[in-house]
Formats: C-alpha cells, sequence, structure tokens
C-alpha cells in the first residue's frame, strides 16, 4: 500500500524475524530486520525517458529523489560527473535518443532495456513484500540474534554498478538495468547488498575504543582484512552459485565467480601480497590503489573470493552461525580463525593456507582489535 501521494512508491515492509527457542524456560528472540523499499528515483527516471520531452523542474525533481542522491554521489566519487551531468545527459537522451559524449551514467543501456526494467520495477512493487521475505530468509542463518537493523533499500536505475553501499551502511542500492528479467538473480544480489547493511548494523554493537597516533600501515592492513571479511561473507550469503537455473544475468555473473574460482591459490597471493605492502611499507601511502587492486571490478574483485574462500570452509566446520559470529567481532577474527582451522586440519588439501609471513602480520595487528 503506497503511504502518501509524495512517496507513493516508497514502502516499508516491517519483516519482524523471530525465533520462538526454549533456552532455560526463557524465550529467545532473533535478529530484527526492518527493510523501507524505495522505488521513487527509478519510476520517475524510466518516466521520463519513455518520453522526447523534459523541463527543468522534472530534471530538478529527478535528481532530488533521495535514490538519485545517492545514485549521483556514486557515480560522481568514480567518474566526478555530478548532478549537473545527470542532468544534461539525461536530457540529451530523452530528447535526441542518444548520448554523443561521456554517458557516465549509463543512460543507453537503461534507454535500450526501458521496457523489462519497467516491468521488473512493477513486478517488484507487486511482489514487494515476499521478495524482501525472501532475502531475509537468506540471510538470517548468517545473522547473530543481536541484531536490530533499519534498513533502506534503493533500487534505481543507472551508473556503473549493480550494488552498492556509500557512507551510510543503514542503506544500500540496487541498479536494475542489467538484470533483464532474472528474477532469482536479482534476489541473490539484494541478499549480498543487504548483509552489508546487517553488518553495519553489527559493528555499532562491537566494543570499540578509538586511538589516537595509531599508524597508518596498521590502519591501512586492517582495512584490507576488512574489506576480505566484508565481501567474502557477503558473496557467501548471496551465492549465486546456489541457482541451479540461471538466467542470462546471473550467467554473467557466474562466468566471472568460475574465473576467481578457477585461481584461488593466486587470489591469495595477491591479497597476502597486498598485506605485505600495506604493513611492511611505512614509507608510501597507497591503500587506495591496493582497495582497487583487490576490490574493484578492474581486477575481477580477486578479494571478494578470497574471502567467500575463507567463510565457505569456516560454515564447511563450525557452521553458519560461525560466520553470524563475526558480524559482531573484529574483521581480524576471520583471519584468526580460518588459520586456526587449516592448522587444526593438516592433512586437508583442499584449504589454501596462508604463508607464514602472512600469519606473522595477522598476529602482528592483533594488537588494533578494537582499536580501528
Amino acid at each position: 500500500m503506497y503511504l502518501s501521494k509524495m512517496r507513493k512508491y516508497i514502502v516499508t515492509l516491517l519483516l519482524l524475524c523471530f525465533y520462538g527457542v526454549s533456552v532455560a524456560g526463557q524465550i529467545k528472540t532473533g535478529p530484527v530486520i526492518n527493510v523501507t523499499v524505495d522505488f521513487e528515483s527509478a519510476r520517475i527516471i524510466t518516466g521520463l525517458l519513455a518520453g522526447k520531452k523534459v523541463t527543468d523542474e522534472q530534471l530538478t525533481n529527478a535528481a532530488q529523489a533521495f535514490g538519485s542522491k545517492q545514485l549521483i554521489a556514486k557515480v560522481k566519487g568514480y567518474s566526478g560527473a555530478g548532478e549537473d551531468k545527470f542532468k544534461s545527459t539525461l536530457r540529451e537522451i530523452i530528447e535526441t535518443g542518444t548520448i554523443k559524449g561521456d554517458d557516465n551514467y549509463n543512460w543507453k543501456l537503461v534507454k535500450a532495456n526501458l521496457p523489462q526494467i519497467r516491468l521488473l520495477i512493477n513486478k517488484l512493487a507487486a511482489d514487494q513484500k515476499s521478495f524482501i521475505a525472501d532475502v531475509t530468509r537468506m540471510i538470517e542463518t548468517y545473522t547473530p540474534d543481536s541484531i536490530n537493523a533499519n534498513v533502506r533499500a534503493c533500487f534505481l536505475v543507472g551508473g556503473g554498478s549493480l550494488g552498492f553501499v556509500l557512507n551510510d551502511g543503514s542503506i544500500f542500492n540496487v541498479a536494475l538495468q542489467k538484470i533483464g528479467n532474472d528474477y532469482e538473480g536479482l534476489r541473490y544480489l539484494v541478499a549480498h547488498e543487504l548483509y552489508h547493511s546487517i553488518q553495519d548494523a553489527g559493528r555499532t554493537l562491537r566494543k570499540v575504543s578509538a586511538q589516537k597516533g595509531t599508524p597508518y600501515n596498521a590502519k591501512a592492513s586492517w582495512a584490507i582484512a576488512y574489506n576480505v571479511w566484508s565481501e567474502g561473507t557477503a558473496t557467501l550469503v548471496g551465492d549465486i552459485t546456489r541457482i541451479t537455473k540461471p538466467e542470462p544475468f546471473t550467467k554473467v555473473q557466474m562466468e566471472e565467480v568460475n574465473k576467481n574460482l578457477a585461481r584461488k591459490r593466486q587470489n591469495f597471493v595477491l591479497i597476502e601480497t597486498m598485506l605485505f605492502k600495506a604493513y611492511a611499507d611505512t614509507a608510501t601511502h597507497v591503500y587506495n590503489e591496493l582497495y582497487n587492486i583487490g576490490f574493484t571490478t578492474g581486477y575481477d574483485e580477486a578479494g571478494y573470493y578470497v574471502g567467500y574462500e575463507m567463510a565457505k570452509k569456516l560454515q564447511q566446520f563450525n557452521g553458519a552461525g560461525a560466520i553470524a559470529d563475526l558480524i559482531i567481532n573484529d574483521p581480524l577474527v576471520m583471519f584468526e580463525e580460518y588459520i586456526k582451522l587449516y592448522k587444526a586440519h593438516p592433512q586437508d588439501n583442499t584449504f589454501i593456507r596462508f604463508d607464514a609471513t602472512t600469519e606473522g602480520i595477522i598476529a602482528s595487528l592483533a594488537q588494533w582489535k578494537g582499536k580501528i
């Protein structure tokens, strides 16, 4: 049901995920996840793209929609193209049917797939309660009972990222222009992004006492470990390899997964090299460059699949609860638990082991747990 005329495409879904479990005569409740679904930006932009004329006021309204502000911040961050470019290129494609210069907002793809996108938005809007409930069930097993998360899910069109989270971890964004009619693939993508919001909710439960004067090399090394944990566990939660009848969108994603799975050892070496550079080289500050190597599509998101492999092993031996426990612990704990696990199974050749130098770096970083 729509809440108001002005925000008729924003619907609040209170999905209270309680479990009735008897513990010493008491009722134990599970995590609480409240999700607000926002289609406003996608609705406005696809409506404008269906026409051939647009006014300044309409463009301003499109740019001021909450989801559009998220999109503009994301695109500006990697391309420099801000609100002015958002408006000018959107006007150009509406009025001329194409864009002659840089298409930073990917409007040509949105325009080309407009019928499918509008059908997908309508299907999501009609079925949103069950869709979000399905996604929530996917992540419940990997979520600690103490989580109480209020999340805003923005479904967008435009830009180059399939899914992203900006500074506020309680808001995640998913772009629809590449999805086609792959409803199942979208469900797994949303699970991945929603889990990032759950991770953010867990961060607020950690006991962190940030210290002034933390050296750059410790912060940079910790941040690499953080991203391996964050992206690796989210990739496990939204594991598209579980899809048995993949549609075209999922097939493309599976190609990337298979490429990384075929070079697992090399990916581990890459992350180990990054950790060594970040920790041992105290003369240079190159974390941003290291991040781009390990965690962006330019290098096939290799770091995601190192974390994914570690998380799979932890789940295999210790259950999904081990992944849930990581939510409220320092990210270094995942590395410590993984190292402990493969040392407990020295004959198991399916483990990819870190070298002694990497193990030493993780041990040295332990002094910063709960302090970064």
